[in-house]
């Protein structure tokens, strides 16, 4: 009888549904870092370093990359990781005590659904763009003519097919096609560097010029570049809190994303970037196919293709995972694959209708970080400053809202205004649809301004509303 307790606890565990027990825990400290360098190690960092390289040149793109990266990575992992590797639990149930359970299952549906199905389109596209270019390398065409048009949706289409296809076997063939796509991306990025260095001196490509900066001033560029790469480091917001559970402790928990997801994800940007300024196109499945002729081209453009599926593959197998412990009681009783399949629904909707989202996908990609700025900020005040990094376990997996983190009908109204008005100060700061900003911005960026503002509303609303009526299970004296 112990022993089927145990593995009915394991398997709870393991989806999601109960703290994992230390024992547990898969990771040290090289364990994680391998683990979420090879998820970092991914196709869209030759796209975000191609759009570095519309705003800057190298030297400053540089710069950008490291400086962005490095500041949403640690702030992300420190609003996430740190209580997810304390506790082992699910990122979605650990946003319970700071949004209640409803209010966590909105977070989600912004911050998961909305970010995952606008990757899956992007990257689908740029499978379908990666195979219709190696026809044209093939043919003896032009591969750039070859970027638009019936056979790209056909092939993006397929691409998310194929992807539905493979996570519904479920996590064993995900790691399997990890295993062998993350160090060959690595093989391919180092190639890419020999090739671009082979053509053009290192102080030749550091004196070129940014392909299409869209102001005169050069430190409101040099901004937008930093955004972009800020945006990056906390587009992992709603994935690796989720590794993290996985971690012995804290310290595994946070400073390995700095080696792992920092350092991989750089690299790629900076191969991006090169050969974005050295080519004249930010698109890498065009100067992919400049960069080393035919041979080259077509099998950097295959791997690629083929890396794609796996990152897909990465990210929908978690949000499905996730999506789980917000869904109800109807959605969890349908059959895996039938799950994932409906989850495509959208991003095949995409691929068909708007595939312009792939040109800018860079705007696509700083929208989120409107939303995932404001979250760290939440994060970081409601677990650091007004819990002191405790949590009511007991709370968290209680359901209805009889309990400490119930709040008000499942939803905590501060933390809600306090992710709206994050929301608000960073696109009043900067509009990711038009690159408008305030002044302010090219002295303090947006990110940063939205994650102090949402924190500092938290916690003024949390003392003034939250507290008083005994809502949430926070000290009385924070």
């Amino acid at each position: 009888m112990a022993a089927t307790e145990d593995r009915d606890y394991r398997l709870a565990a393991e989806r999601g549904d109960l703290p994992l027990l230390p024992s547990e825990r898969l990771w040290g400290f090289w364990e994680f870092t391998y683990a979420n360098s090879a998820l970092a190690i991914a196709t869209w960092a030759f796209l975000i370093g191609g759009a570095v390289g519309l705003f800057v040149g190298p030297r400053e793109g540089i710069a950008a990359i490291v400086i962005g990266n490095v500041i949403g990575v640690a702030i992300t992992a420190l609003a996430t990781c740190v209580a997810t590797g304390r506790y082992g639990l699910e990122q979605f149930v650990f946003l319970r005590s700071a949004f209640g359970g409803n209010g966590s299952r909105l977070v989600y549906v912004l911050a998961v659904i909305v970010l995952t199905m606008g990757w899956l389109a992007v990257l689908g596209l740029m499978f379908g763009r990666s195979i219709s270019g190696l026809g044209a390398l093939i043919e003896g065409g032009d591969p750039a003519a070859a970027t638009s048009g019936g056979a790209v949706t056909i092939a993006g289409v397929g691409a998310i097919l194929l992807t539905w296809f493979i996570v519904a076997k479920g996590p064993t063939s995900i790691k399997f096609f990890n295993m062998i796509v993350s160090p060959a991306l690595v093989i391919l990025m180092i190639v890419m560097m020999w090739l671009i260095l082979s053509e053009r001196s290192f102080s030749e490509l550091m004196s070129l010029p940014p392909l299409d900066p869209p102001f005169d001033s050069r430190a409101a560029n040099f901004m937008i570049a930093v955004e972009v790469n800020i945006a990056a480091g906390m587009s992992w917001w709603p994935y690796i809190g989720n590794l993290a559970r996985l971690t012995r402790n804290e310290r595994v928990a946070v400073w390995p994303n700095l080696i792992g997801i920092f350092a991989a994800a750089a690299l790629g940007e900076v191969v991006g970037l090169l050969a974005a300024v050295a080519l004249g196109n930010s698109d890498p499945t065009i100067w992919m196919a400049q960069i080393g002729g035919v041979a080259v081209g077509v099998i950097a453009l295959g791997f690629v293709a083929f890396a794609n599926i796996t990152s897909m593959a990465n990210i929908l197998y978690t949000s499905v995972i996730g999506l789980r412990q917000v869904s109800t009681d109807a959605i969890r009783r349908l059959r895996w694959e039938v799950l994932c399949l409906v989850f495509c629904l959208i991003p095949l909707g995409l691929v068909l209708f708007t595939p312009g989202v792939y040109d800018g996908f860079f705007r696509f990609l700083v929208w989120t970080s409107a939303l995932n700025s404001a979250l760290a900020g939440i994060g970081l005040a409601d677990y650091f400053y007004l819990r002191r990094q405790r949590l009511d376990m007991r709370a968290l997996f209680t359901p209805g809202h009889d309990h400490a983190y119930g709040f008000w009908h499942g939803y905590n109204p501060a933390g809600l205004v306090a992710l709206a008005v994050g929301v608000l100060v960073y696109v009043v700061i900067f509009n990711p649809q038009t690159l408008d900003h305030l002044p302010v911005f090219v002295w303090l960026s947006a990110s940063i301004p939205s994650c102090v503002a949402a924190a500092l509303v938290h916690v003024a609303l949390t003392k003034a509303i939250t507290q008083p009526r005994g809502w949430g299970g926070y000290p009385r004296k924070p």
